[in-house]
């Protein structure tokens, strides 16, 4: 298996956590109302942060090499 960026994890968990938060805020009594691909972002984002972390950056903050 392929030695993860632990950093994009990290990120990317703390995005999906935020985003939901923020799409399931709604005026008190009423449904929040978005169109169903917004809640596509989630999963979606968290590949891409992940991806740029593991392919682009390369940094890693948790792991640092000797």
């Amino acid at each position: 298996m392929k030695n993860r960026n632990l950093t994009g994890v990290v990120l990317a968990i703390i995005y999906c956590f935020v985003l939901y938060g923020i799409l399931i805020e709604a005026p008190p009594g009423e449904v929040p109302d978005h169109p169903p691909w917004a809640y596509l972002m989630i999963p979606l984002g968290a590949i891409a942060i992940t991806a740029l972390f593991d392919f682009v950056i390369k940094y890693d903050f948790f792991k640092k090499k000797e």
